[in-house]
């Protein structure tokens, strides 16, 4: 248990020795307010790479000839 009290994170986000009971309530409110915010934007952030991966890539399509090189790129509906 000593070896938590000198690690300086733990430090910096322990409540303060003496907090009143009004003050750790809005405290609590204040930090599940802010999960509540970080749960939603972890949640958005993995929708979007959902979406990215799911995203048709585009169809890149290179032609050699006689009289050189054509690439073509096709994009999703084509």
């Amino acid at each position: 248990m000593g070896r938590f009290l000198d690690d300086p994170l733990t430090l910096a986000i322990a409540p303060p020795p003496d907090e009143t009971p009004a003050q750790r309530q809005v405290r609590e409110t204040a930090e599940s307010e802010a999960k509540r915010v970080s749960d939603a934007i972890d949640e958005q952030l993995r929708k979007e790479r959902d979406m990215e991966r799911r995203k048709k890539k585009p169809l890149r399509l290179l032609l050699l000839g006689q009289t050189g090189l054509l690439i073509v790129k096709l994009s999703p509906g084509y």
